[in-house]
Formats: structure tokens, sequence, C-alpha cells
């Protein structure tokens, strides 16, 4: 039997180590000269820069479980997410978040905040009363959530007007989740963020980046991986998978593994039945402009690693943070390192900006927020992401989970596999959907 996999991301490198663990023959084609997709991360001069993906937590059982059998479980450590927030021009410290008993115990430290409104708490409580009840029912170690398929067609918005009101839009709910997707709250479907709230479990860092994980796996999986070779088309005919098309010509396969985004599983295979090209063609992505400053000193106080600011403020980027908190392995001692992601419309804009000009728009957004200068950048990094994280746009989540159910072997031989392919969209999806697809294919061999 011969397979092939088709992207060298999370999801993709997935499904090779668990494929050559049973011994399958299996190829994959990455179009990058590096693996590891959104989730990539690198050294330079002493920091290490995590080009996409940030976090993992308690309930990410396939992450852990990978870091075991990569030999990376000493690398593992809960980080307790101190955040902050910016109001008219000052810097106020919030409670602790990563852990949600302890959060919970938190809240009167949490009542003395005045970094917001004061008609934001009376919201929040209505709000976060309404998103708690339904998380009560949601099985986290699934992802993949029943109970919240009433909600697939709303949006964060609608979710946080009805039961919330407009102060919890701007100053809450509007900054989370561009700091979660890099998208505006009314493009993320509600129990995409009722999901990611299984993340307050438990916040999990690996000290080298959580790109170390999938450069483990790469590592492992290296001689069935040809980089630099993208895949121009899937071959489908009479409702089977033949093959694939690249650049040095057809390659036979018995089973195709997609493991590229949605959009490009479209473009690789146009004329897919109706059961699986309508589900993907509602799956949308964010756009973000990744510019990543080396800094001689700290921007944040110490101890603290982000600070959101309100939609109202207009900055393009919907958080600051120091990722020189999250380990002492990621920056130098004293020096620090800020990931600053832009989002929404203005993402799309900066798209086609040169890096110069980028960091420079970037440098002076800080200022707004922030004492920065110039002189203060030791080194900067830009990385351009079209299609940032899946949004789990209204109306994804039930459409998905219909061709999950009814539609997912429609064509014999291929399978999907990406974060989309779960509620909540980060690695431990792209992972599990990567064994999933890998397990497809062996449960084919009986």
């Amino acid at each position: 039997m011969n397979v092939v996999v088709i992207g060298a991301g999370a999801a993709g490198l997935a499904a090779t180590y668990a494929l050559r663990k049973a011994g399958v023959d299996v190829t994959t084609f990455e179009s990058r000269n590096e693996a590891g997709g959104r989730a990539y991360c690198y050294e330079k001069n002493g920091f290490i820069f995590d080009t996409g993906a940030q976090f993992m937590a308690k309930v990410c059982t396939t992450q852990l479980r990978l870091c075991r059998e990569m030999g990376m479980e000493d690398q593992v450590f809960s980080f307790g997410l101190k955040t902050s927030h910016w109001r008219d021009g000052k810097i106020y410290t919030m409670p602790t978040a990563g852990d949600l008993r302890k959060f919970l115990k938190e809240l009167p430290e949490l009542f003395q905040f005045r970094g917001m409104p004061l008609r934001v708490y009376p919201q929040m409580a209505r709000l976060g009363f309404q998103m708690f009840k339904r998380y009560m029912n949601v099985d986290v170690s699934t992802m993949n959530p029943e109970c919240l398929l009433d909600l697939g067609d709303m949006s964060v918005a609608d979710f946080t007007l009805q039961y919330g009101g407009k102060e919890a839009l701007d100053w809450v709910m509007a900054p989370m989740v561009g700091g979660l997707t890099l998208g505006e709250p009314e493009e993320v479907s509600i129990p995409h963020i009722i999901g990611l709230m299984g993340l307050y479990e438990g916040l999990l860092l690996l000290r080298r980046g959580i790109g170390s994980l999938p450069a483990a796996l790469y590592e492992h999986c290296k001689a069935s991986i040809k980089l630099k070779t993208p895949v121009k088309k899937v071959v489908i005919e009479n409702g089977a998978v033949r093959g694939v098309e690249t650049a040095e010509g057809f390659v036979a396969a018995d089973h195709v593994i997609c493991a590229t985004t949605a959009s490009k599983a479209l473009g690789l295979m146009p004329d897919l039945p109706d059961g699986i090209r309508k589900p993907l063609e509602t799956v949308k992505y964010s756009t973000t402009v990744h510019v990543m400053l080396a800094l001689k000193k700290r921007m944040l106080p110490k101890g603290v690693y982000i600070m959101t600011m309100p939609r109202s403020a207009g900055s393009f980027m919907p958080a600051l943070n120091d990722c020189s908190e999250k380990s002492p392995c990621v920056a130098p001692p004293g020096t620090g390192l800020s990931h600053c992601c832009t989002y929404g419309r203005r993402a799309r804009e900066m798209q086609t900006l040169p890096d110069g000009k980028i960091v420079d728009m970037t440098i002076e957004e800080l200022g707004r927020f922030v004492p920065i200068r110039s002189e203060d950048v030791l080194m900067t990094e830009v990385v351009r992401w079209d299609e940032a994280i899946c949004l789990e746009a209204p109306g994804e989540f039930p459409a998905m989970y219909c061709l999950k159910r009814n539609h997912l072997r429609d064509v014999k031989g291929l399978h999907l596999a990406g974060e989309y392919m779960y509620l909540i969209s980060c690695v431990e999806g792209a992972l599990r959907s990567g064994e999933d697809a890998a397990a497809a294919v062996l449960a084919s061999r009986q």
C-alpha cells in the first residue's frame, strides 16, 4: 500500500509519523523549505522565534503523548498567564490566568481591577455565566462537542451583544478574539471561543517553543519527507484517488492524506463531490503579518506576558506581549522578545508592504502604548501568513460536523487533515486530525 501525504505541517507530520510507526510506505510532499507549517520555530542569535502557534494546555493529550514519544517530556512546563490591560495611557495588571480554578479564586482581585470601565463588569458577569453554562456540557477531550451545534451560526459579536453588551465586546471579547484567532468577533463563531475555554484548565509550554515538537517529528520522519516539492493536483478518477501530480511527475498512491488548509485542498481538488466541497468552502482563515522584535530590554513590566487594548483604541494589533516571559530559553537574560501580530482588515492591507515599512509602522504603533524607540530593537523578523488561524466562522462548525459524519469517505482513498477538522483551531486539533487520517488508512488494510 502506497500513501501520499500533502503538507508537512503539524497534521501532515502526525500522519507521517503514525504511518511510519505502522510500517506503511509513505511519501510526504511539502512545498516550503522547512517542515512545521504554522507551528514552525527557529533560533537566531540566542532568540527563539515561534512564527505561529505559541501554547498548548493540559487538555492537549496528543501533544503531551507525542512529547513523551519524542523524549521531550522534561521540556513541558506549566505557565501562569499574567495579563494586563491598557487604559488611558496606563497599564493595569490583571489576575493570573492559565488555571480556571485559580482564576476563580482571584475573582475578588478582578473586581478591584480598574483597567476597564465599570459597565464592563456586570456585562461580563452575565456573558461569562452564559458561556460557562454552555462550557460545562463540553467534552473538551473530543474537541468536537455536539452540545454547541445550536450556536454554530452565531458570531462572538452577536452572542456578546445579546448576553453582555457593547462595552464587554469592545474591552474584553474583541481583544480576546483578536489575540486567539487574529480575527474580528463578527468573523468568529461563539462555539470556537467556548471550546477554547478548555485552555484555561491549565496552560503549558515547551521550553524551546511549541515548534520544537514538529521539529522533533520531522527528524523522526525526514526520510519520508520531500521539502520544496509542491503538489499540483490530486488525481481522482471514478470516485477514487489515483495519486498526485508534482513537478517531478505523477506519483501513484492508494491513499492520499491532504494535510493542507481547506482552501488549498479545494485548489488541489476542484472537482470534489458537494458533500466535501461545500463544507470546505465554509472554512475561513485570518490573515496576519507577524513582526517579531528582539529587544535590548523588556517592553512590559516584569512578570506580565501580554497587554490587551480595547478595540476602540483602533490599533492594528489586538495585543502586545513579551515572549521572554515564557521561558529563559526564549531570549538571552535581560532582553525582551515581542511578537506583534496584525489582524483584521489592516493585516490584509499590510501584506503587500515591504518588511522595513512594516517594522517602522509596528514600532510607531507600539509607541502609542509603551515606551519604545527604534534603537531599543536588536533584531527584527517578519513572517507573513495569508492563512494564519482557522476562524471557525459562523456556519463552519455545523457544516464540518456534517462532513465528518456523512461524507468523509465519499472519495475512496482520500483523507482530510488539518485543524479545521476540529472545533478548536490549534496545534492539538491539527495533530489529532493527522492521526485520525492515518488511522483510517490503517483500518483499510483490515
